[in-house]
């Protein structure tokens, strides 16, 4: 705080006006005034002469407090002025995993993990692009699944495991995918039939499989490789 700021804080506060007060009676912003009082700007002759008369009180021309700005700034006022606090640097918040994306973004892929509702995403890996693709798949479509049960046992797919997976919603071949029929999701092995007929198979143990229509049943991803979690 230069001495023509502190002197000006002091005769505010003594007249107990607040910053926004001696603002509005000079005509400014109340940052302007913050900015004088702490020594960020500099104060003319003209502004001292207005601010004396909106605090009724002499402060006198800038000159006066010049060469001890110059030398000593901050030194030499022992009285009670009450100091402008400084503003903390703000801190991002910004996710550590985000700043990583952004400097490997071109050759990394943050792969989400969901569970069957694919409401959240409950882990993140990061695997390599390769020519635009992550494992030769479009790297917008690649995630990972949380298998969340026991209904492919029979496939070694268990509980716990995590499946990577490609956003389809078509099935143009037989494979395992994550479907969604009777309001519920499921991995399942499916086989197209003739018709419009598509074959369900799944294996807690005991081969198990179900007839269903191709309306019946919502594709939403072909599942192309297992991560066992040891």
């Amino acid at each position: 705080m230069s001495r023509i700021g502190q002197e000006i804080n002091k005769v505010r506060l003594k007249k107990g006006k607040t910053p926004k007060q001696l603002a509005k009676a000079l005509g400014v912003s109340e940052s302007f005034v913050l900015d004088i009082e702490s020594g960020k700007k500099i104060v003319s002759d003209d502004m001292i002469g207005r601010i004396s008369k909106a605090l009724d009180f002499e402060l006198g021309p800038i000159g006066l407090f010049a060469s001890d700005d110059k030398f000593a700034p901050g030194i030499g006022n022992n009285d009670s002025v009450r100091p402008v606090k400084k503003v903390a640097p703000v801190v991002s918040n910004e996710p550590v995993q985000q700043v990583w994306d952004d400097a490997f973004g071109n050759i990394l892929k943050t792969v989400p993990v969901y569970g069957y509702k694919m409401d959240r995403i409950i882990d993140k890996k990061l695997l390599p692009i390769e020519k635009n693709k992550v494992e030769g798949y479009a790297k917008e479509k690649v995630f990972y699944l949380n298998i969340e049960d026991t209904d492919m046992a029979g496939f070694r797919i268990f509980k716990g495991d995590r499946a990577l997976g490609i956003l389809e919603n078509q099935i143009d071949k037989d494979g395992i995918f994550l479907i969604e029929y009777n309001e519920e999701r499921a991995v399942r092995q499916v086989k197209k039939l003739q018709g419009d007929k598509l074959l369900l198979v799944y294996n807690r143990g005991t081969l198990i499989t179900e007839t269903v229509g191709t309306k019946e049943v919502k594709v939403i991803a072909r599942l192309v490789k297992l991560e066992v979690i040891l």
